[in-house]
Protein backbone atom coordinates (compact mmCIF):
# COMPACT_ATOMS: atom_id res chain seq x y z
CA UNK A 1 0.00 0.00 0.00
CA UNK A 2 3.16 2.36 0.91
CA UNK A 3 4.55 1.48 -2.69
CA UNK A 4 1.35 2.14 -4.56
CA UNK A 5 0.78 5.48 -2.71
CA UNK A 6 3.88 6.51 -3.63
CA UNK A 7 3.11 6.03 -7.10
CA UNK A 8 0.07 7.92 -6.77
CA UNK A 9 2.24 11.04 -5.42
CA UNK A 10 4.52 10.69 -7.96
CA UNK A 11 1.80 10.94 -10.38
CA UNK A 12 0.15 13.76 -9.04
CA UNK A 13 3.22 15.58 -9.29
CA UNK A 14 3.86 15.08 -13.08
CA UNK A 15 0.41 15.94 -13.55
CA UNK A 16 1.36 19.17 -11.80
CA UNK A 17 4.05 19.94 -13.31
CA UNK A 18 2.87 19.10 -17.04
CA UNK A 19 -0.47 21.58 -16.37
CA UNK A 20 1.59 24.87 -16.28
CA UNK A 21 3.05 26.27 -19.48
CA UNK A 22 6.58 27.82 -20.03
CA UNK A 23 7.21 30.55 -22.69
CA UNK A 24 10.66 32.89 -22.90
CA UNK A 25 9.83 36.57 -22.42
CA UNK A 26 10.64 39.04 -24.79
CA UNK A 27 14.48 40.75 -24.26
CA UNK A 28 14.66 44.40 -24.38
CA UNK A 29 18.52 46.58 -24.59
CA UNK A 30 18.10 49.72 -22.54
CA UNK A 31 20.75 51.89 -23.60
CA UNK A 32 21.83 53.46 -20.84
CA UNK A 33 24.43 55.79 -23.13
CA UNK A 34 20.81 57.78 -23.87
CA UNK A 35 19.57 60.36 -22.15
CA UNK A 36 17.35 58.33 -18.71
CA UNK A 37 13.69 59.84 -20.95
CA UNK A 38 14.12 58.12 -24.08
CA UNK A 39 15.67 54.65 -22.57
CA UNK A 40 12.23 52.85 -22.09
CA UNK A 41 10.69 54.32 -25.39
CA UNK A 42 10.30 51.19 -26.47
CA UNK A 43 9.08 49.00 -23.95
CA UNK A 44 6.47 51.45 -22.82
CA UNK A 45 5.15 51.65 -26.55
CA UNK A 46 4.94 47.68 -26.76
CA UNK A 47 3.42 47.25 -23.45
CA UNK A 48 1.22 50.29 -23.03
CA UNK A 49 -1.87 48.29 -22.59
CA UNK A 50 -1.04 45.78 -19.96
CA UNK A 51 0.75 49.00 -17.79
CA UNK A 52 -2.23 50.77 -17.76
CA UNK A 53 -4.22 47.60 -16.91
CA UNK A 54 -1.46 46.46 -13.98
CA UNK A 55 -1.74 50.00 -12.87
CA UNK A 56 -5.62 49.89 -12.44
CA UNK A 57 -5.44 46.78 -10.68
CA UNK A 58 -2.77 48.07 -8.39
CA UNK A 59 -5.24 51.25 -7.68
CA UNK A 60 -8.25 48.59 -7.01
CA UNK A 61 -6.21 46.65 -4.17
CA UNK A 62 -4.43 49.12 -2.25
CA UNK A 63 -5.82 51.06 0.64
CA UNK A 64 -7.99 54.09 0.55
CA UNK A 65 -5.49 57.11 0.27
CA UNK A 66 -2.65 55.68 -1.39
CA UNK A 67 -3.77 56.88 -4.63
CA UNK A 68 -3.81 60.77 -3.16
CA UNK A 69 -0.14 60.29 -1.09
CA UNK A 70 1.70 58.74 -4.83
CA UNK A 71 -0.36 61.55 -6.72
CA UNK A 72 1.57 64.27 -4.72
CA UNK A 73 5.03 62.56 -4.82
CA UNK A 74 4.00 62.52 -8.72
CA UNK A 75 4.08 66.11 -8.43
CA UNK A 76 7.73 66.36 -6.73
CA UNK A 77 9.20 62.82 -8.50
CA UNK A 78 12.81 64.12 -8.00
CA UNK A 79 12.43 64.98 -4.61
CA UNK A 80 11.33 61.33 -3.51
CA UNK A 81 12.91 59.61 -6.18
CA UNK A 82 16.55 59.41 -7.40
CA UNK A 83 17.92 60.36 -10.49
CA UNK A 84 18.26 59.07 -13.80
CA UNK A 85 14.99 56.62 -12.30
CA UNK A 86 13.04 59.82 -12.06
CA UNK A 87 13.72 61.07 -15.55
CA UNK A 88 12.97 57.35 -16.53
CA UNK A 89 9.42 57.29 -14.77
CA UNK A 90 9.01 60.61 -16.39
CA UNK A 91 9.68 59.19 -19.88
CA UNK A 92 7.39 56.17 -19.90
CA UNK A 93 4.36 58.35 -18.82
CA UNK A 94 5.18 60.32 -21.63
CA UNK A 95 5.07 57.63 -24.09
CA UNK A 96 1.71 56.14 -22.73
CA UNK A 97 -1.52 58.42 -22.93
CA UNK A 98 -3.55 58.62 -19.92
CA UNK A 99 -0.86 57.63 -17.03
CA UNK A 100 0.37 59.47 -15.05
CA UNK A 101 3.76 59.59 -13.18
CA UNK A 102 2.23 59.18 -9.75
CA UNK A 103 0.13 56.42 -11.29
CA UNK A 104 3.37 54.69 -12.67
CA UNK A 105 5.60 55.41 -9.18
CA UNK A 106 2.50 53.38 -8.18
CA UNK A 107 3.79 50.74 -9.90
CA UNK A 108 7.29 50.96 -9.47
CA UNK A 109 6.34 50.79 -5.74
CA UNK A 110 4.81 47.44 -5.59
CA UNK A 111 6.55 45.70 -3.48
CA UNK A 112 6.41 48.38 -0.38
CA UNK A 113 2.66 49.09 -0.94
CA UNK A 114 2.25 45.34 -0.82
CA UNK A 115 4.80 44.24 1.86
CA UNK A 116 2.43 44.16 4.53
CA UNK A 117 0.69 41.82 6.55
CA UNK A 118 -1.29 39.36 5.36
CA UNK A 119 -2.48 37.12 8.21
CA UNK A 120 -0.80 33.96 7.43
CA UNK A 121 -3.10 34.22 4.35
CA UNK A 122 -0.97 31.85 1.38
CA UNK A 123 -2.14 33.47 -1.34
CA UNK A 124 -0.57 36.86 -0.23
CA UNK A 125 3.40 35.22 -0.49
CA UNK A 126 5.28 35.37 -3.27
CA UNK A 127 8.87 33.96 -4.19
CA UNK A 128 11.33 31.15 -3.47
CA UNK A 129 14.90 32.02 -4.24
CA UNK A 130 18.08 29.65 -3.87
CA UNK A 131 21.55 30.18 -4.06
CA UNK A 132 23.86 26.79 -3.87
CA UNK A 133 27.77 25.70 -4.10
CA UNK A 134 28.98 23.19 -6.59
CA UNK A 135 31.97 20.86 -5.83
CA UNK A 136 34.53 23.11 -7.80
CA UNK A 137 32.60 26.49 -6.24
CA UNK A 138 30.37 27.82 -8.64
CA UNK A 139 27.68 29.34 -7.56
CA UNK A 140 24.43 28.86 -8.72
CA UNK A 141 21.02 31.27 -8.27
CA UNK A 142 18.02 30.59 -8.95
CA UNK A 143 14.23 32.05 -8.35
CA UNK A 144 10.29 31.96 -8.19
CA UNK A 145 8.69 34.85 -8.28
CA UNK A 146 5.20 34.42 -7.31
CA UNK A 147 2.60 37.42 -6.99
CA UNK A 148 -1.39 37.94 -7.02
CA UNK A 149 -1.89 39.76 -10.47
CA UNK A 150 -1.71 36.66 -12.58
CA UNK A 151 -1.44 36.95 -16.33
CA UNK A 152 -1.08 40.79 -16.02
CA UNK A 153 1.95 40.45 -14.83
CA UNK A 154 2.77 37.71 -16.66
CA UNK A 155 1.78 39.11 -20.25
CA UNK A 156 4.83 42.35 -18.80
CA UNK A 157 7.45 40.24 -17.78
CA UNK A 158 10.41 41.06 -19.65
CA UNK A 159 13.80 40.64 -19.94
CA UNK A 160 16.61 43.91 -20.34
CA UNK A 161 19.63 43.88 -21.16
CA UNK A 162 21.19 47.23 -19.45
CA UNK A 163 24.03 48.16 -21.91
CA UNK A 164 26.73 50.98 -22.71
CA UNK A 165 28.84 51.51 -25.10
CA UNK A 166 27.09 48.39 -26.71
CA UNK A 167 27.94 46.14 -24.05
CA UNK A 168 25.55 44.68 -21.57
CA UNK A 169 26.91 45.83 -17.80
CA UNK A 170 23.71 43.96 -16.25
CA UNK A 171 20.50 42.07 -17.11
CA UNK A 172 17.22 41.65 -14.98
CA UNK A 173 13.90 40.31 -15.19
CA UNK A 174 11.21 42.89 -14.57
CA UNK A 175 8.03 43.60 -15.35
CA UNK A 176 7.57 46.46 -18.10
CA UNK A 177 7.14 49.44 -16.64
CA UNK A 178 8.99 49.18 -13.76
CA UNK A 179 12.78 50.91 -13.99
CA UNK A 180 13.95 49.15 -10.93
CA UNK A 181 14.50 45.43 -10.54
CA UNK A 182 13.65 42.72 -8.21
CA UNK A 183 15.68 39.70 -10.22
CA UNK A 184 19.50 40.96 -11.91
CA UNK A 185 22.68 39.74 -12.60
CA UNK A 186 26.32 41.62 -12.92
CA UNK A 187 28.24 39.57 -14.78
CA UNK A 188 31.48 37.81 -12.98
CA UNK A 189 30.39 40.21 -10.44
CA UNK A 190 27.30 38.74 -8.30
CA UNK A 191 23.25 38.04 -8.84
CA UNK A 192 20.55 39.12 -6.40
CA UNK A 193 17.04 38.32 -6.08
CA UNK A 194 14.38 39.59 -3.33
CA UNK A 195 11.83 37.78 -1.35
CA UNK A 196 8.93 39.42 0.13
CA UNK A 197 8.73 40.09 4.12
CA UNK A 198 5.83 40.92 5.23
CA UNK A 199 5.94 43.11 8.66
CA UNK A 200 3.76 45.96 9.40
CA UNK A 201 1.22 47.91 7.63
CA UNK A 202 1.19 49.61 4.15
CA UNK A 203 0.78 53.16 5.63
CA UNK A 204 4.22 52.41 8.64
CA UNK A 205 5.93 51.20 4.18
CA UNK A 206 4.80 54.81 2.64
CA UNK A 207 4.95 57.19 5.72
CA UNK A 208 8.25 55.96 6.47
CA UNK A 209 9.71 56.93 2.75
CA UNK A 210 7.37 59.99 2.83
CA UNK A 211 8.45 61.52 5.68
CA UNK A 212 12.33 60.46 6.83
CA UNK A 213 13.20 61.03 3.07
CA UNK A 214 15.97 58.57 3.45
CA UNK A 215 14.58 55.44 3.15
CA UNK A 216 14.56 54.14 -0.42
CA UNK A 217 13.01 51.49 -2.81
CA UNK A 218 14.43 48.06 -2.97
CA UNK A 219 14.39 47.35 -6.86
CA UNK A 220 15.96 50.76 -7.42
CA UNK A 221 18.52 49.92 -5.17
CA UNK A 222 19.29 46.47 -6.37
CA UNK A 223 19.92 48.18 -9.61
CA UNK A 224 22.08 50.62 -8.22
CA UNK A 225 24.53 47.56 -6.62
CA UNK A 226 24.12 45.46 -9.93
CA UNK A 227 24.78 49.13 -12.18
CA UNK A 228 28.28 50.03 -10.09
CA UNK A 229 31.33 48.09 -11.82
CA UNK A 230 33.56 48.71 -8.65
CA UNK A 231 31.70 47.21 -6.16
CA UNK A 232 32.84 43.42 -5.01
CA UNK A 233 30.54 40.64 -3.52
CA UNK A 234 31.86 41.76 -0.37
CA UNK A 235 30.15 45.37 -0.54
CA UNK A 236 27.30 44.97 -2.70
CA UNK A 237 26.30 41.92 1.04
CA UNK A 238 27.31 45.25 3.41
CA UNK A 239 25.19 47.74 0.86
CA UNK A 240 22.23 45.51 0.82
CA UNK A 241 22.39 45.26 4.48
CA UNK A 242 22.95 48.29 5.41
CA UNK A 243 21.11 50.81 2.89
CA UNK A 244 17.17 52.14 4.80
CA UNK A 245 14.50 50.74 2.80
CA UNK A 246 10.97 51.82 2.37
CA UNK A 247 10.09 48.06 3.24
CA UNK A 248 11.49 44.82 5.03
CA UNK A 249 12.79 41.96 2.73
CA UNK A 250 14.92 39.15 2.08
CA UNK A 251 17.46 39.99 -0.08
CA UNK A 252 19.31 37.01 -1.50
CA UNK A 253 22.91 37.76 -3.47
CA UNK A 254 25.47 35.06 -4.68
CA UNK A 255 28.84 35.75 -6.25
CA UNK A 256 31.49 34.09 -8.04
CA UNK A 257 33.39 32.17 -6.26
CA UNK A 258 32.84 29.66 -3.20
CA UNK A 259 31.00 30.50 -0.42
CA UNK A 260 29.56 33.42 -1.82
CA UNK A 261 25.92 33.41 -1.54
CA UNK A 262 24.32 34.66 1.59
CA UNK A 263 20.62 35.74 2.42
CA UNK A 264 19.74 39.25 4.00
CA UNK A 265 16.92 39.08 6.26
CA UNK A 266 15.67 42.83 6.58
CA UNK A 267 13.71 45.02 8.27
CA UNK A 268 13.21 48.89 7.73
CA UNK A 269 16.71 49.84 8.99
CA UNK A 270 18.84 47.59 8.17
CA UNK A 271 19.93 43.80 8.37
CA UNK A 272 18.96 41.84 11.42
CA UNK A 273 20.22 38.57 10.24
CA UNK A 274 22.95 37.72 7.43
CA UNK A 275 22.95 34.04 6.63
CA UNK A 276 25.80 32.77 4.74
CA UNK A 277 26.98 29.86 2.65
CA UNK A 278 29.14 27.10 4.39
CA UNK A 279 29.74 24.37 2.15
CA UNK A 280 32.71 23.04 4.09
CA UNK A 281 30.44 22.22 7.15
CA UNK A 282 27.64 21.12 4.74
CA UNK A 283 25.63 24.52 4.13
CA UNK A 284 26.08 24.00 0.54
CA UNK A 285 22.89 25.43 -0.24
CA UNK A 286 19.98 28.21 1.17
CA UNK A 287 16.29 28.51 0.00
CA UNK A 288 14.54 31.34 1.49
CA UNK A 289 10.55 31.91 0.93
CA UNK A 290 8.87 34.45 2.69
CA UNK A 291 9.57 33.51 6.23
CA UNK A 292 12.87 34.09 8.51
CA UNK A 293 15.01 31.02 7.90
CA UNK A 294 15.32 30.50 11.98
CA UNK A 295 11.94 29.94 12.69
CA UNK A 296 9.43 27.02 10.85
CA UNK A 297 7.43 27.86 8.27
CA UNK A 298 3.58 28.55 8.55
CA UNK A 299 2.19 24.70 7.63
CA UNK A 300 -0.37 27.13 5.66
CA UNK A 301 2.38 28.15 3.27
CA UNK A 302 5.34 26.07 3.85
CA UNK A 303 7.57 26.31 -0.21
CA UNK A 304 10.49 25.32 2.06
CA UNK A 305 10.42 22.16 3.39
CA UNK A 306 9.69 20.60 -0.40
CA UNK A 307 12.41 22.95 -2.03
CA UNK A 308 15.30 21.93 0.67
CA UNK A 309 14.26 18.26 0.04
CA UNK A 310 14.58 18.58 -3.67
CA UNK A 311 17.92 20.09 -3.49
CA UNK A 312 19.20 17.10 -1.03
CA UNK A 313 17.84 14.88 -3.87
CA UNK A 314 19.18 16.72 -6.09
CA UNK A 315 22.47 16.49 -4.69
CA UNK A 316 25.41 19.05 -4.71
CA UNK A 317 27.27 16.45 -7.47
CA UNK A 318 24.45 16.83 -9.72
CA UNK A 319 23.74 20.35 -8.98
CA UNK A 320 23.30 23.07 -12.33
CA UNK A 321 21.13 24.81 -14.38
CA UNK A 322 18.48 21.74 -15.27
CA UNK A 323 18.43 20.40 -12.06
CA UNK A 324 17.93 23.61 -9.83
CA UNK A 325 14.88 24.01 -12.51
CA UNK A 326 13.73 20.94 -11.31
CA UNK A 327 13.82 22.02 -7.75
CA UNK A 328 11.61 25.00 -8.86
CA UNK A 329 9.41 23.02 -10.79
CA UNK A 330 8.38 21.22 -7.61
CA UNK A 331 4.96 21.99 -5.75
CA UNK A 332 4.36 23.65 -4.29
CA UNK A 333 7.48 25.79 -4.89
CA UNK A 334 5.31 25.75 -7.91
CA UNK A 335 2.12 27.46 -7.79
CA UNK A 336 -0.30 29.37 -9.37
CA UNK A 337 0.59 31.99 -8.36
CA UNK A 338 4.03 31.69 -10.03
CA UNK A 339 4.84 34.39 -12.48
CA UNK A 340 8.20 33.22 -13.69
CA UNK A 341 11.57 31.55 -13.27
CA UNK A 342 15.05 32.38 -13.02
CA UNK A 343 18.51 30.46 -13.48
CA UNK A 344 21.63 32.19 -13.48
CA UNK A 345 24.92 32.19 -12.30
CA UNK A 346 27.37 35.22 -11.90
CA UNK A 347 30.50 33.16 -12.73
CA UNK A 348 28.60 31.77 -15.79
CA UNK A 349 26.71 34.82 -17.23
CA UNK A 350 25.64 33.01 -20.21
CA UNK A 351 23.20 30.75 -18.60
CA UNK A 352 20.69 33.48 -17.46
CA UNK A 353 17.38 32.26 -18.63
CA UNK A 354 13.78 33.11 -17.92
CA UNK A 355 10.20 31.17 -17.89
CA UNK A 356 6.95 32.75 -18.19
CA UNK A 357 5.03 29.97 -15.80
CA UNK A 358 1.20 29.71 -16.64
CA UNK A 359 -0.72 27.45 -15.58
Amino acid sequence: MVFKAALVIAALLVVHASCFKDSNPKTYSINLDLPPEQRWKEVALDNAEGILNLVKEIKAMVPPGTVDLVSLIGQDVEKYIPYPYNLEIVGITESIKGLTVGELILGNTLYEVTAFGHGGKPEAKACTSIVAETLNGTIYHARNLDYNFGNILRGLTIVVNFQKGGKTVYTGTTFAGMVGLLTGQKPHGYTITLDERDQGDWWMNALEALLAGTHGVSALLIRDTLADPDMTFDEAVRVLADKPLIAPSYIIIGGTTARQGAVITRDRLAAVDLWMLDAFNGRWFLVETNYDHWVPPPSSDNRRDPAIKAMNELTRDSLGWGGLYEVLSTPPVLNNGTMYTVIMSAHLPSIYTTWIRTP
